[in-house]
């Protein structure tokens, strides 16, 4: 458990070049993945006699692959990337952790919220003059814009934890655009009964959607505080698992 926290919990990298979609998903790999997941949907099915509810592709680490099988119970089977049934609790229980800390990132992360701060952003733009705080409106209207074309990209069909790690410093990346606009916004606060009411009007709407986007506190933190709740779920689906595993149980972290 503590690679994977070490992954979500690096919140105070400086502002360099995100290498945004490692290992981006082409055509042809999509196409693969498809391919790949009715695989395991069929071999899941081959070996507990009905057909899963739903597959999902797992990767604690780039080049590592499982294939998470949710039946109704609810009950699960873990496949490795030879589709064979995975054996080891060790590893089935970092793929249901994997899987359930993407689950838990993606649900911080709405795409909708966030082109909503995008927006957002470039409609109060149009009502500023200072040049310094133009420039900080159009820098978190491209921040925001970035980590909403990672949420709706193809690569999210994978439970990445690699990709955890890009959302997080896009998200960082947004969230200091933020806080740079919130430094350039302090004198207006002395004048704030002489400003125009389209003003303060986009002023309130892109505070608000700040907040709707969760931009305004680090991803990593949101995701460290369910890290034992995670945890939990992790040991409850492994506890569920439909074919025997080898290896001792791993206690839950407090």
């Amino acid at each position: 458990m503590g690679s994977v926290i070490a992954i979500v919990s690096d919140s105070s990298a400086p502002d360099v070049a995100v290498d945004r979609y490692p290992g981006r998903v082409t055509d042809a790999s999509l196409d693969a993945l498809v391919a790949a997941l009715g695989d395991a949907r069929n071999q899941a099915e081959v070996i507990v006699g009905i057909a899963p509810a739903g597959v999902r592709a797992v990767e604690p680490a780039r080049g590592r692959r499982w294939y998470l099988c949710a039946f109704d119970g609810p009950r699960f089977l873990c496949l490795d990337a030879d589709f064979e049934v995975e054996q080891d609790r060790r590893r089935v229980r970092q793929a249901a952790t994997c899987v359930l800390l993407v689950e838990h990132a993606e649900s911080l992360l709405e795409q909708g919220e966030v082109d909503i701060l995008a927006a957002a952003a470039s409609a109060l733009a149009a009502h500023v003059e200072a040049v310094d705080l133009r420039d900080a409106l159009g820098a978190l209207q491209a921040a925001a814009q970035e980590l909403a074309s990672w949420c709706a990209a193809s690569e999210r069909a994978v439970a990445s934890l690699p990709q955890i790690e890009v959302a997080t410093r896009l998200h960082d990346l947004a969230r200091r655009q933020y806080e740079r606009y919130v430094e350039g916004t302090e004198p207006l606060v002395a004048i704030q009964d002489r400003l125009a009411d389209e003003l303060v009007t986009s002023l309130r709407d892109l505070e608000e959607a700040a907040g709707r986007a969760g931009i305004s506190r680090p991803l990593a933190s949101a995701i460290a505080e369910a890290m034992q709740a995670l945890d939990t779920g992790a040991a409850e689906m492994v506890a569920k698992h439909i074919t025997p595993l080898e290896g001792e149980e791993e206690p839950v972290q407090k």
